[in-house]
């Protein structure tokens, strides 16, 4: 009896040891099949926000400067979009990079001198080098077979800025800083009138967007035949940023790398040709309703969810500041008056936890029904933990650390793909009625006198797939789901 009672439990838990491991069996052994954003060369790079004084003379003025690198053999084309903080598409700049090129931008450069990149700008007239081994020699300027026929062209001497134009510069220095301009680049509604496409600020503020492209072009993300027309698919950039202070002796600096935005599935020519990927919804989703596809771009998308640390010591102490790019409303040929809308977008919620696991959550004044939102934010923005008015800033405790739950989905938009999530699991955003969450992005600032300072990625409670949990929801760390 021993012996078929051993028998038995040991079959009992080969069964339940197979229906486990069968239940965690990944649905892809597809590397590339993931929603995780991870520090991989990318086909899309992402700085979520900048900062610059460029009427300061540049040995105290703040600036911003980030770089991308190609780490392929093969030629490419970088596409960089400046954006506002309400997601208005500023300016387009391609660069033209050679196999294993290196580009550094200086915003500095860009808004006070008018100069992109090189002086003399960037172009595929470039010698190409000879090193040795061969393994790292490039190969030559022509030779990505993905770029478009007017490329050699559109890419010369002469057609890649290096020098921005006096008439661009102006009106990108009042959108950055006034948020309108009269000028060039102004943007206005049916009646002629000029409207307000980002805030107003003492420095310039807003976003940058990187994407490898088929040829140099002005056209931006927001341009509805951007998809089909320019678009590559190759996950061939890197990069980083930095944000200088100079304080005379107690100048400082923060930086970390851009977010490394992968197509899924990699490669391809662009065209109307439809190319399936896993992912349930794409990071420029909102901009392609009139492509071929709504997952025509193949970029990971963006997570909701983040939990990032805080210290507010106070005077002498860390204090924690957070950079925060979130998704806009709007999408592709978006009605000028209609930009406002990406100023000031909900958050759904947020808890604070201090050091002896209290939670508080900002209670909304006045206590009315339903109750105003609290908590808003534009497209991108620096929020500090002692703002009274977007985060809890006491403890019960008393502590001065702790850690943040940020549910930072806005709500959803007519502009987002729509789609339900079947058992819970972020699959199929095509179908169904409800909109999904928004994307966002968390950098955490911890700062203290005299210039002790660092900067990382805030922890997300999930990826790009996981649904954002409504208001209220148990707060726990969400499965990162797979497409």
């Amino acid at each position: 009896m021993k012996n078929a009672a051993a028998i038995l439990l040991a079959l009992t838990f080969a069964t339940a040891l197979g229906a486990a491991t069968s239940g965690v069996a990944p649905r892809t052994t597809n590397n590339d099949d993931s929603c995780d954003i991870s520090m991989q060369p990318a086909a899309t790079l992402l700085l979520p926000y900048f900062e610059v004084d460029f009427n300061a003379p540049s040995i105290v003025a703040v600036n911003t400067l980030f770089t991308i690198q190609n780490v392929s053999p093969m030629p490419q084309i970088a596409n960089v979009t400046i954006w506002t903080d309400y997601s208005f598409p500023v300016v387009d700049i391609p660069i033209f990079l050679t196999g294993y090129d290196v580009q550094s931008i200086n915003m500095y450069d860009v808004l006070n001198r008018g100069v992109f990149g090189s002086s003399s700008g960037t172009s595929s007239a470039e010698p190409v080098p000879t090193n040795d081994p061969s393994g790292s020699q490039p190969l030559a300027n022509s030779a990505n077979p993905n770029f478009l026929a007017s490329a050699a062209l559109d890419c010369g001497p002469g057609r890649v800025p290096g020098i921005i134009p006096a008439v661009i510069l102006q009106g990108m220095r009042e959108i950055l800083t006034l948020g309108r301009t009269t000028g060039f680049l102004a943007c206005n509604n049916s009646a002629g009138n000029t409207q307000q496409v980002g805030g107003a600020h003492q420095h310039a503020i807003g976003y940058v967007t990187i994407d490898v492209v088929a040829t140099c072009t002005t056209t931006n993300p927001s341009s509805p035949n951007y998809y089909s027309s320019v678009l590559l698919f190759d996950n061939v950039l890197t990069g980083d940023y930095q944000q200088i202070v100079p304080r005379g002796e107690r100048s400082y600096a923060l930086g970390g790398p851009l977010v490394h935005i992968r197509a899924v599935p990699e490669g391809g020519r662009p065209g109307s040709t439809v190319v399936e990927t896993s992912l349930p919804y794409t990071f420029y989703d909102r901009y392609t309703n009139d492509a071929p596809a709504r997952t025509f771009d193949r970029r990971q998308p963006l997570p909701s969810v983040f939990a990032p640390r805080f210290i507010h010591g106070g005077v002498g102490g860390f204090n924690t500041s957070y950079k925060i790019w979130r998704e806009g409303l709007t999408g592709s040929k978006a009605a000028c008056n209609t930009y406002v809308s990406n100023n000031l977008m909900p958050i759904t919620e947020i808890v604070q936890f201090d050091e002896h696991e209290n939670a508080s959550v900002l209670v909304p004044t006045p206590l009315v029904t339903p109750p105003p939102p609290a908590r808003s934010l534009p497209s991108t923005a620096i929020a500090t933990v002692n703002d009274s008015g977007l985060f809890p800033v006491t403890s019960p405790s008393g502590d001065v650390a702790g850690w943040f739950f940020m549910n930072l989905n806005n709500g959803g938009s007519s502009a987002y793909s729509a789609g339900t999530y079947p058992s819970g699991i972020g699959r199929d955003f095509h179908s169904g009625t409800s909109a999904r969450q928004s994307q966002n992005w968390v950098i955490t600032s911890m700062f203290g006198e005299p210039t002790y300072a660092i900067e990382s990625t805030a922890v997300a409670l999930g990826n790009g797939c996981s649904p954002a949990p409504a208001a209220g929801t148990q707060i726990a760390p969400a499965a990162n789901a797979t497409p």
